[in-house]
């Protein structure tokens, strides 16, 4: 196995080590596809941090891959993991960075949700194609209009070319519409079944609050078949699409769709609730805890900013804090340094 090459694998960090130790899992699968070292790592809530990892990695590799396991792109992809990695760039100048995408809208993504989709049908007493089946998919949600997009674009691919007669995209939290508002909008349609599918990485908070949501519209609509998704797990189409995020990397080759990302435009009426300056600036002070040399090494992320970052989901839940992604600051996603703004 090679080690001078190293992969980081950025996972959010969860309180909840069953997240963590999912991370840790799609690092090994990942690890065993490259045959490369692949090391999980955290921004937050869980050790070890990025730029410890990073630390323990530099003085024996040629180069270094950080690569996040996120599924949309907001705040952490857009700014705090960006600056870390150029501060291990300065502080590491003959080791070679790369930064890679998150996960994005790939077909590997479309085909797991769409098998989930299908597992759980079979369970169903309707069938698509006989039956009128409405299909609610269930994204995170951010404060990042461009990860809200990408959400809805996914939900379109999985309508695209299937017989369901409706495929509804909605947020578990952040923004609108919320599920319980959507599963209503469902009800008044009286479809004969609903399938709700989460989208997160693992079987978290956030999973088991869409559940519970379900139930509660099973109870109210006996006359509605309604049941739930498993998440995407450890899959290998999962693993295949991580890899093809860290080939991209190495090349030179990562592009994010940004004409519309809160990074580069102002959308009219649109407020995040944080104004750009003030999140880049919680997203600097963020990193800054973690890389200066005063920080205390224990980590304790209890108030950063101003801010209390006690969560109660995690990486598995694919979830991005309220003020990710609005920064005003120019953004070339293409590299990994600081915004030029």
């Amino acid at each position: 196995m090679t080690t001078d090459t190293p992969v980081v694998l950025a996972g959010h960090g969860s309180r909840r080590e069953a997240s963590n130790d999912q991370v840790r899992a799609v690092a090994a699968a990942l690890e065993a596809q490259l045959d490369e070292r692949v090391a999980p790592a955290f921004i937050e809530l869980a050790e070890p941090h990025i730029h410890d990892r990073i630390a323990e990695l530099a003085p024996d590799a040629e180069s270094i891959t950080v690569v996040p396991l996120a599924l949309f792109a907001a705040g952490h992809v857009k700014d705090e993991v960006p600056l870390v990695v150029q501060y291990a760039r300065q502080r590491f100048p003959d080791v070679e960075f790369a930064y890679g995408s998150n996960l994005g809208v790939r077909p590997e993504l479309v085909e797991i949700v769409a098998d989930r989709i299908d597992a759980a049908e079979a369970e169903l007493a309707a069938d698509r194609h006989d039956d009128d089946v409405a299909v609610v998919f269930v994204g995170r949600g951010s404060s990042d209009p461009n990860a809200n997009a990408d959400a809805y674009r996914l939900a379109r691919f999985i309508q695209e070319g299937r017989a369901f007669s409706r495929v509804e995209p909605t947020f578990i939290g952040v923004t609108e519409p919320q599920l319980d508002r959507t599963l209503r909008e469902v009800a008044r349609h009286d479809p004969d079944a609903t399938i709700v599918a989460p989208y997160m990485l693992g079987d978290g908070v956030l999973t088991q609050r869409v559940r519970e949501e379900v139930e509660e519209f099973d109870e109210l609509h006996p006359g509605i078949e309604a049941t739930t998704t498993d998440v995407l797990g450890v899959d290998e189409r999962l693993i295949r699409a991580l890899e093809y995020r860290v080939q991209e990397a190495r090349t030179g080759t990562v592009s994010m769709p940004c004409d519309t990302c809160t990074h580069k435009v102002s959308f009219a009426d649109y407020d995040s609730g944080v104004d750009g300056e003030t999140a880049f600036a919680e997203a600097l002070e963020h990193t800054l805890a973690h890389v200066s040399d005063a920080h205390d090494h224990g980590h304790n992320h209890g108030d950063i900013g101003g801010r209390d970052h006690e969560h109660d989901h995690g990486q598995a839940d694919a979830h991005d804090h309220g003020h990710d992604g609005t920064a005003t600051h120019e953004h070339d996603h293409s590299h990994d340094g600081p915004r030029s703004g």
